[in-house]
């Protein structure tokens, strides 16, 4: 079974776009992957593009070769978004290889550890701020986030994660200066920011009550200093993790020293040289590791290393439902699993997208057993949702 073709497709996500990768075989079975431009990574689909035409001819099963030969081919320039599009034909070319066996993916990975996942909501009450016109109800004030608090917990949801807003200046927003929301290059940390990330956990502690664990997500939005007062000031709030981003392991590690916290980290690094820095200096509780920047393949290798650092791992995962679907078979298969990120509020035409959505029950995920990912786009109905001329970050505004 060899590579035929090629072909990558986009549709319409809201404020963004969905990007899919489509690999079809001499035999006629096709793999699906999907992968994003939107979250800092313009121009993955030309890397796909280009790096796709190497792949025709050769065997579907040999995606390790596959990947081994990518990487030598682009050395001078490694990680970002070469490496998203090195990950997005790995996945697709799993997806295939599963299919032909007739199992599904977790079976690649050396079976199945577990039926199914905890999960945490992600971006509880973010994307209801930052954009209600998709994401309903709207919400406009500190009471809209202790409604959404308590609905994860009416849903049977067990823990939720959000973001950083202000709510003392009208309508909220998001505080995200790590990517130029607003440009602040400076990155620090006033007492008004504190003040309503603060306000903004209290709500959500409020309204989901004392049994639904709560994480706190900062990015890259504050160095070691302004994110060390920040912790000071929540030190008396029960959270399951803060989670940081930064390139500099030296600077993590000494705020997790001194965090009253969890620190989870990492979801932007590329394979395990990326990761292995942190793991060396100890500076996270729990590694993120984005599957769909990385492959599958590769992200096993990645939670292998951080295992043998005893530490544990959490998928990164904020993309559609194929996105989710492919987390989900990595995490069934995964030993040191912490829990799976998971958003739940999704656009309105989200299910017509796909053959198959996740389902989920008492908070948890379940594990799909059909061949490959478990899904597949529909083609027809992407094409009926034709994406914008842009999206995603680099054209974020505040609302």
């Amino acid at each position: 079974m060899k590579v035929e073709a090629i072909e990558t497709l986009t549709c319409d996500a809201g404020w963004r776009n969905y990007f899919f990768l489509k690999i079809t075989a001499d035999n006629g079975l096709v793999g699906w992957s999907e992968y994003d431009e939107g979250f800092g990574s313009p121009g993955v689909t030309s890397v796909i593009e280009q790096l796709g035409r190497r792949l025709v001819g050769q065997r579907v099963t040999a995606h390790e070769r596959f990947f081994q030969e990518a990487s030598a081919l682009t050395r001078p320039a490694p990680g970002s978004v070469i490496a998203e599009g090195i990950g997005a034909l790995e996945n697709a070319l799993l997806d295939l290889k599963a299919k032909h066996l007739g199992v599904p993916c977790y079976e690649l990975l050396g079976g199945k550890l577990r039926d199914k996942i905890r999960v945490y909501w992600s971006h509880c009450a973010t994307w209801r701020i930052s954009h209600p016109n998709f994401y309903k109800p709207a919400i406009t004030g500190l009471e809209g986030v202790k409604q959404a608090g308590r609905e994860v917990r009416e849903r049977g949801f067990t823990a939720l994660k959000t973001n950083m807003f202000i709510h003392d200046d009208g309508l909220p927003y998001a505080w995200r200066p790590g990517f130029a929301v607003p440009f602040q290059p400076e990155l620090n940390v006033d007492k008004k920011v504190i003040g309503n990330v603060r306000r903004h956990l209290e709500a959500l502690r409020e309204g989901a009550g004392p049994d639904i664990d709560i994480l706190v997500d900062v990015n890259f939005n504050m160095k070691s200093e302004g994110l060390l007062r920040l912790l000071r000031a929540i030190e008396d709030l029960d959270l399951f993790w803060v989670e940081v981003d930064t390139y500099n392991p030296k600077a993590l590690a000494h705020v997790r020293q001194r965090s009253p916290h969890p620190i989870s980290s990492c979801e932007t690094l590329f394979g395990v040289r990326g990761f292995m820095p942190y793991l060396e200096a100890q500076a996270m509780d729990v590694g993120i590791v984005d599957t769909i920047w990385n492959g599958v393949w590769q992200s096993m290798k990645i939670a292998a290393i951080c295992d043998a650092h005893d530490v544990n791992i959490a998928p990164h995962n904020f993309y559609g439902d194929l996105c989710t679907m492919i987390n989900a078979q990595f995490a069934a298969a995964v030993p040191n699993l912490r829990i799976m990120e998971c958003d739940i509020d999704r656009l309105p035409w989200e299910s017509e997208l796909y053959t198959h959505t996740p389902e989920f029950e008492d908070g948890y995920l379940l594990v799909p057993d059909r061949p490959g990912w478990g899904t597949e786009p529909i083609e027809e109905a992407l094409r009926a949702h034709p994406p914008k001329v842009a999206g995603g970050l680099l054209q974020y505004k505040r609302s």
